[in-house]
């Protein structure tokens, strides 16, 4: 049988390993740790484990403190006679509900703070395409924190690559959705997200690795610093929008194009820094055991980075700095084993333009 990933995490959390499946953990504000459960159904299931360990107690959405609008949406949809399906829950920060209702279906999104959610969200919305939209915002509520937003079908990125039905014709696919994505005007006073700030996420992320793990790899303190110099390194260049949480979950396929998603985190940025976090996912969806010819994919993607923006060497730098992100958080994540070597591998190969990145970068 072969070890959990449990195992290579602190007491008490590895003990905690034994007592349930998780597939993610996080720590508390208060103290001791959040753990996400896998139970193979999609439902939200946080529990709470103390400082010094002991009993996991199960936490309730409609119960956290620091979004008392959860409660309100599902009561005023009950109210309505509509159905509600609670998505996603970070506990403390935000929640997203599907609300289905005779006028049909919107998602709902509440969050703890408003970081200019509505401007994010607002940017793309009067340049939809034939082939690339993004959600109509419905409303935004100011006060309460809730963005209603309209429901996109469309099947997943992630779930054809997870199902080994990869296409080479999605890198193509993909690198058109970024140039829509980085063609779009910014306005003044748009949030901008600097080559300070992506290296302040990796040196906040890297204590966390350090307290998680019971032999932390003496291997990411190196890349750390070899990573962030090079960002600082970079060239002054003129932002683009970026998505900045760019992968294959946020982009959903329907026809020849889609729709891209959640956009909380849209800001001015580096014009290769999507392009470095798409490259970087697809390669760990290859680590992690997914059938896709990710290579035949990641090509085109790279190359209308290179040709398009002028980001050869940046490219690069930004694929290593999301390898190295993912890295720092797969420590609290489900893994096979060996995952954490091999992303610190590919982080070195990226920065570097050799090994599987070599006819890539």
């Amino acid at each position: 049988m072969s070890p959990r990933w449990t195992d290579e995490l602190i007491e008490p959390l590895r003990a905690a390993g034994e007592q349930g499946r998780w597939c993610r953990i996080e720590e508390a504000r208060g103290g001791g740790w959040i753990l996400l459960s896998d139970r193979g159904t999609g439902d939200v299931d946080w529990w709470h484990l103390p400082e010094a360990g002991g009993a996991l107690v199960p936490l309730d959405p409609l119960e956290d403190p620091r979004l008392p609008e959860l409660r309100q949406t599902l009561l005023r949809a009950i109210r309505a006679g509509e159905r509600v399906s609670l998505l996603a829950w970070r506990v403390g920060s935000r929640a997203i509900f599907k609300i289905d209702g005779p006028s049909g279906t919107k998602m709902v999104k509440v969050y703890r703070k408003d970081r200019g959610v509505l401007a994010r969200w607002e940017i793309l919305s009067k340049r939809s395409t034939l082939r690339w939209r993004v959600p109509r915002v419905l409303s935004f509520d100011s006060d309460r924190l809730s963005l209603e937003i309209e429901f996109c079908p469309g099947t997943s990125l992630n779930r054809r690559w997870l199902a080994g039905e990869g296409l080479a014709a999605d890198g193509p696919r993909v690198a058109d959705l970024l140039r829509w994505l980085a063609d779009t005007p910014l306005p003044d006073g748009f949030p901008v997200h600097s080559i300070d700030d992506e290296v302040r996420v990796i040196e906040e992320r890297a204590p966390v690795f350090e307290r998680t793990l019971a032999v932390p790899s003496p291997r990411v303190g190196p890349v750390i610093t070899r990573v962030t110099a090079a960002l600082r390194a970079l060239p002054p260049v003129a932002p683009v929008l970026c998505h900045r949480d760019f992968h294959d979950k946020q982009v959903l396929l329907s026809g020849e194009g889609g729709a891209l998603i959640d956009l909380d985190l849209a800001a001015a940025g580096h014009p290769a820094l999507d392009f470095g976090n798409i490259l970087a996912h697809l390669q760990l969806r290859a680590l992690k055991g997914a059938e896709l010819p990710w290579a035949e994919i990641a090509r085109p993607i790279a190359e209308a980075g290179r040709s398009d923006r002028g980001i050869a060497e940046s490219l690069r730098v930004w694929t290593a700095a999301t390898l190295l992100r993912l890295t720092l958080i797969y420590a609290r994540r489900y893994r096979r084993p060996g995952l954490i070597d091999a992303l610190i591998d590919s982080t070195e190969a990226s920065l570097e333009g050799t090994g599987e990145w070599r006819e890539i970068l």
